[in-house]
């Protein structure tokens, strides 16, 4: 099947230059098959962006009473959010990511059961109904889901019986690696790659790492998993590592580039050396990191070592919107760094995380951008709807970076064919899905009561 899209400016690789002029893009077994200069097309055409690092939240989770704060409290907040239809949830966070500009995400899973085969096959017919490529990240998570303590200040505040309707027991390892393997059997392709999503260093026993890392060897499937985002983990690692996590992480043979880390705000510059060293990727989470009280990561240090990046939503927008182009903006601001001597990732840099690098975390393989035989993924702006007050003609980089956001997508192209248009995903009727969704999870919201148990027990973790 071919298509053929015509644009009033083609912004190929925006890493690499300005925006260039009137081209048509004919497009060819998901594939780009030619761009010619010319034609009659308006809009800004740039390549698809990579969500790099979310958790399809289509119930967000301040709309469920979830206030922001620090992670150790939030998570346990997150326990009075009701259990919602894996599709309906996955289909509804990946229409709103692709209003924005995502053609691609990595979804760390999170499941309402964590040994039901069916949640991959609901996440995987939602990705084909919005048009996405989608890296599942299937989770393992056998240890400290109840703190860093093992739930064990929470339990002697709360008591044995209020704390037994919070704790969520967990399957061994063995079994959530096995899921992951039947997984990628039964639905892996390029177009969904399954992945094993170790949820942290400190969610995980050594045993189930060292099962993981073994299967990784074994099957080249990625491993992504979250890595010092909070001081409170980084105080963990250092006393389980004696202050030297990747040598643990090496250890086990997943140093090197079949690895996303996310968040990284703690990560020291030797550390950041390292990871790029061994060509591993990691996940930044501007807007996450700041509502959840995290911090923000380093990016004199990511720029001085030459660490590949992605950027990700983490499902935890700061307008709480899932608008990918305003996330970048806010990244290229935080990790730029202050004053006149800012030593941060620059906008080329953040705009290859966004486009290129961030493909790693689905594939391993830097994205193209627009040009024969890349993938054809395509976003088109409207310059009006960003820029109309502008004095000069042609639009800089500067500009169309300060001022891009949701609101001027006009159509999305994943795999050669529209997945947006108008504003709106065409495979779904997504506000129908928000109404639907909204409707079970009001009738399945837990009660008041577990509710306030979970308040307690955030207190608590905070220390408050």
């Amino acid at each position: 099947m071919s298509a053929v899209l015509e644009v009033g400016r083609l912004w190929a690789r925006p890493w690499e230059g300005p925006p260039g002029g009137p081209a048509r893009i004919v497009m060819e077994g998901g594939r780009i098959a030619r761009i010619e200069p010319g034609g009659t097309g308006t809009g800004l055409a740039l390549p698809g962006l990579v969500n790099a690092h979310d958790h399809a939240r289509g119930l967000r989770p301040l709309a469920g009473g979830v206030e922001d704060g620090p992670l150790e409290g939030w998570l346990w907040r997150l326990r009075g959010l009701p259990g919602l239809d894996p599709w309906l949830n996955a289909a509804v966070a990946f229409g709103r990511m692709a209003r924005s500009g995502v053609t691609a995400v990595a979804d760390l899973h999170l499941p309402v059961d964590p040994l039901d085969p069916g949640e991959a096959g609901a996440v995987a017919r939602a990705a084909r109904d919005v048009g996405l490529t989608v890296a599942f990240v299937a989770p393992v998570v056998d240890r400290n889901l109840d703190g860093l303590d093992g739930g064990r200040g929470v339990r002697a505040a709360l008591g044995p019986a209020a704390y037994a309707r919070l704790e969520r027991p967990l399957p061994p390892a063995a079994e959530q690696v096995a899921l992951a393997d039947a997984a990628a059997e039964a639905l892996g392709d390029e177009r969904f790659v399954v992945q094993y999503g170790p949820a942290g260093p400190h969610w995980v026993g050594e045993a189930g790492w060292r099962l993981l890392a073994a299967r990784a060897a074994e099957t080249g499937r990625r491993v992504h998993t979250h890595l010092l985002e909070t001081a409170a983990q980084r105080d963990w690692l250092d006393r389980e590592h004696g202050g030297r996590p990747l040598d643990w992480l090496e250890g086990l043979g997943l140093l090197g580039p079949g690895l996303t880390v996310a968040h990284g705000v703690h990560l020291r510059p030797d550390e950041c050396r390292r990871l790029a060293g061994a060509g591993a990727l990691l996940a930044v989470n501007a807007s996450s990191n700041l509502r959840l009280a995290s911090g923000v990561a380093p990016g004199a240090a990511i720029a001085a070592a030459g660490l590949a990046f992605g950027i990700g939503l983490d499902g935890l927008a700061l307008g709480d919107d899932e608008d990918m182009l305003a996330e970048i903006r806010l990244a290229a601001a935080l990790l730029r760094g202050w004053g006149p001597g800012a030593a941060g990732p620059g906008p080329a840099e953040i705009w290859r995380a966004a486009a290129s690098w961030g493909w790693r975390a689905i594939d391993g393989r830097d994205g193209e951008g627009l040009r024969e035989g890349a993938r054809a993924d395509v976003v088109v702006l409207e310059e009006e709807a960003m820029m109309g007050d502008r004095l000069d003609e042609d639009p800089s980089p500067a500009l169309i970076l300060g001022r891009m956001r949701r609101e001027a997508v006009r159509e999305v192209w994943a795999g050669g064919r529209p997945i947006v248009r108008g504003g709106w995903p065409l495979g779904i009727d997504l506000p129908a899905l928000e109404r639907e969704l909204l409707a079970q999870a009001r009738r399945a919201r837990p009660d008041a009561a577990l509710r306030a148990l979970a308040a307690r027990a955030a207190a608590v973790a905070e220390g408050r």
